[in-house]
């Protein structure tokens, strides 16, 4: 509920981001930079190709539903491009690649996501930590930790351990399975 209730809150044009994102974990430049066809977001086979460039591993993994969802849209009013960037801003150009320009602030969404949690009154969470609540989502969903570490382009179980956390209400389920 929280995380629809913030994701509505963004700009509509952000909000296809936030949900890649909240679905799929990857870092804000690996998101803002992905590109449409097999190297990056191949509709027709419904995966997404990561470049994790800070770990410099790069994984294919299926599209989520909802994050196909939201793509698809883009994808047909974009002529269903095989080239070129996914998302763009609002003025239809690519973002900033801020890691090759080492931009100060270095995320081009940090406003629009500082208004939206303000919006749907969230406080103390930034665009990295859609990272960290993926991976819990994850862990929490019973996905195992090496599929979680390879979707997520992370190099160690322990990285993964680092980024996941489960919820109070998830230790209650978990303990009440006891017999």
């Amino acid at each position: 509920e929280d995380r629809d209730r913030l994701i509505a809150a963004y700009s509509p044009h952000i909000q296809p981001i936030i949900t890649l994102l909240a679905f799929h974990g990857p870092r804000i430049q690996t998101a803002l930079q992905l590109p449409w066809g097999v190297n990056g977001v191949d509709m027709k086979e419904g995966s997404i190709r990561l470049n994790h460039t800070k770990n410099a591993i790069i994984r294919s993994v299926p599209m989520h539903p909802r994050v196909m969802d939201v793509l698809r849209p883009i994808w047909e009013k974009q002529g269903q491009p095989t080239t070129g960037h996914v998302f763009l801003n609002r003025f239809g150009k690519p973002y900033s690649d801020t890691r090759l320009a080492k931009i100060p602030g270095g995320n081009p969404i940090k406003n629009q996501h500082a208004t939206a949690c303000k919006r749907a009154g969230v406080e103390d969470f930034t665009v990295h930590d859609w990272r960290h609540h993926w991976a819990s989502h994850c862990v929490m969903a019973g996905i195992d930790l090496i599929t979680i570490m390879n979707m997520g382009g992370w190099k160690s179980l322990r990285m993964v351990q680092r980024y996941s956390s489960v919820s109070v209400d998830h230790m209650r389920e978990s303990i009440n399975q006891l017999n």
